[in-house]
């Protein structure tokens, strides 16, 4: 045992005091994963609701709650840019406003639905990754349809339009 300790310290005295390591390997590990966007708007699929043409006031709304772990738009689009009347094949179509007010911006918009007609109109962009992680995602809003003194005008018949929300990942 007495031999072994003299050759380490000999070697550790012709390299300057420090023993050198012979052999040295080194391993790197990349480490990568992926979470896929999820975005869920709640109710989804599709609803039906009667409207009252000659009622100047608020129809009541829908409450919309919606999270997305990713950059998100929220937007809106008519059908028929308005209640079409379906016995004059849209000859005659009724204009309405829809108030939407999402809680992301306190404050409401008013959109009518000729302006919705077409690509619709974006009412929500978040892109602020901070902002998306504290709150999960997750907003509410509501949509609250009324049409102008207009309506008082309109003709007999059925009418209808079909609005449609999307929630859309900006990822």
């Amino acid at each position: 045992m007495k031999r072994t300790l003299t050759a380490i310290a000999a070697a550790a005295a012709i390299c300057g005091g420090t023993a050198v390591a012979q052999d040295s390997e080194t391993l790197e590990i990349n480490l990568s994963g992926e979470v896929e966007s999820n975005c869920e708007l709640i109710p989804e699929g599709s609803a039906s609701y009667d409207v009252d043409m000659l009622d100047t006031g608020n129809q009541g709304f829908l409450a919309i709650a919606y999270s997305c772990n990713s950059p998100y738009t929220v937007s809106l689009q008519s059908q028929n840019g308005g209640m079409e009347h379906q016995e004059s094949g849209g000859l005659v179509n009724i204009d309405y406003d829809v108030e939407t007010q999402f809680f992301i911006f306190p404050t409401g918009t008013w959109n009518s639905a000729a302006d919705l007609s077409g690509a619709g109109t974006v009412i929500v962009t978040d892109n602020d990754w901070a902002n998306i992680l504290v709150n999960g995602g997750t907003r509410s809003g509501n949509l609250d349809l009324s049409f102008d003194s207009l309506a008082e005008y309109a003709v007999a018949g059925t009418y209808s339009d079909l609005l449609t929300v999307t929630l859309a990942a900006n990822y």
